[in-house]
């Protein structure tokens, strides 16, 4: 069995699907328009989307992975879970996907 691996432009994707291709909130669609480099330096009010521990991207811990989750306190603040407002939670299966992204260290 040959094993597909995902990039960068898959959690573009499993992102835009998960608010319908809409530009949503205060943030915005951070993932759009970006280098894979710039994706994983993105900080959004004041938080790291990408959790980097003795030089390695861990998924599980990343702000991004927790918050697909549930609610997390990032940077001194409290966020509800994303997408917020009129999407559902997207699929645990879509979150572990780009869990394990970062874990395979973000390929391109």
């Amino acid at each position: 069995m040959r094993m597909i691996e995902t990039r960068f432009a898959d959690i573009q994707r499993i992102l835009d699907e998960a608010v319908n291709n809409e530009d949503i909130g205060v943030h915005g669609p951070f993932w759009r328009g970006v280098t894979r480099d710039q994706f994983v330096a993105t900080e959004i009010f004041g938080c790291p989307i990408i959790h980097s521990e003795n030089g390695l991207l861990n998924g599980p811990q990343s702000p991004l992975v927790k918050i697909l989750r549930g609610p997390i306190e990032c940077g001194g603040g409290d966020f509800p879970q994303m997408p917020a407002g009129i999407f559902p939670p997207l699929a645990e299966e879509k979150i572990q996907t780009i869990s394990e992204w970062i874990d395979a260290q973000c390929p391109e």
